[in-house]
């Protein structure tokens, strides 16, 4: 129900920013293989150093907490893979006054450019991708509707670009067709059915007869529009690999069996998925540096809370972004091969 409420909001959606999602998507799928580490540890050794700087020039008896401006860290989600959340960790006001070291704003500035100077050092592919990636978010997030966070929005726009793109070409117009079949479901009467399955599913022991029944609700799904019923079918498959843990082998064999056709269920449509589910772990890995950003901020000694940024620099953000670059890079190239194999059996 949220995956289709959330692609509904897309199916009158322009051209132009449509294509803008595309364009991330295809710089993903064409990252292919890169190195990381020393671009990341080069970066890390510089941020580290002076948050250094900071923390040994920063005296408790002059000093007031690192604050950040509220409606900043409401809104850090929109940077993405961005540190700029720092950016507003000082008052410049703090500053000239010497109650925090000026050297806090020098740090700040680097940590604003911080993934970018990243991905720039890694090559051109990668630093068009997170340029794009970071220019989509204010357009992701605002199509949410109230409460869907920008984790989901992603993962379910991940999900559906690959359900376009492994069907035929990605582009406005099937994104669109495609979006105006979630609008219909979601406003359909029929889809009821699916709902009340999957939840039976979740509540069962999810044996063979528990997936069989639910297989062949999807197999006996009715709706007069073809893109619906290959949404419905594709999605639900997925629900019962990555949330309900169901082995892909055993899916296989019983849909096969319920008559949904190899195609929908073959080698090639679960390594897409499979995909699709690595993208999403790296983009939760990634945002995870968020809740960082705010367990230094709760910390009310400030010589506490610069050492800390030290300590949590050098350690789990650095290592995110490694663990980010390292999954985004098997991501694309597991999806990449996965899509051409899945074109090339239906071709």
């Amino acid at each position: 129900m949220t995956y289709l409420n959330y692609m509904a909001t897309w199916d009158s959606e322009s051209d132009a920013n449509i294509d803008k999602l595309i364009a991330e998507h295809n710089y993903f799928v064409n990252l292919g293989d890169f190195e990381y580490d020393q671009e990341i540890d080069e970066e890390f050794k510089t941020l580290h150093d002076l948050a250094c700087k900071v923390r040994d020039l920063t005296i408790a008896a002059d000093a007031t907490q690192i604050a950040a401006d509220a409606a900043a860290v409401a809104s850090i989600w929109s940077f993405g893979l961005g540190m700029a959340a720092f950016a507003a960790l000082e008052a410049t006001e703090a500053i000239e006054q010497k109650v925090i070291s000026s050297k806090s704003k020098e740090l700040n500035n680097k940590l604003t450019s911080a993934d970018e100077d990243i991905a720039k050092k890694i090559g051109t592919k990668v630093s068009k991708y997170v340029t794009q990636y970071k220019l989509n978010n204010d357009l992701i997030v605002s199509k949410a509707p109230k409460g869907l966070d920008a984790r989901t929005c992603r993962a379910n726009l991940m999900q559906f670009m690959a359900g376009v793109e492994k069907n035929g070409t990605l582009d406005a117009a099937h994104f669109r067709q495609y979006a105006s079949s979630c609008r219909r479901l979601f406003d359909s009467e029929e889809i009821n059915d699916v709902y009340d399955a999957l939840d039976k599913l979740n509540l069962s022991a999810k044996d063979d007869d528990d997936i069989e029944a639910f297989v062949g609700t999807l197999a006996g799904f009715k709706f007069p529009d073809k893109f619906a019923v290959d949404i419905v079918r594709s999605f639900c498959i997925a629900i019962m690999v990555y949330k309900l843990k169901i082995a892909t082998t055993k899916i296989a064999k019983i849909a096969k069996a319920k008559g949904i056709s190899v195609e929908e269920v073959d080698e090639s449509a679960f390594e897409v998925m499979d995909a699709c589910g690595k993208f999403v772990a790296v983009v939760a890995v990634i945002m995870s540096v968020v809740d960082v950003i705010f367990e230094i901020l709760d910390i009310v000694d400030v010589v506490k809370q610069c050492k800390a940024m030290c300590d949590k620099l050098d350690g789990p953000i650095k290592q995110s972004y490694k663990d980010y670059f390292d999954g985004m890079k098997k991501a694309s190239i597991q999806y990449q091969a996965a899509i051409a194999k899945k074109k090339a059996s239906l071709a």
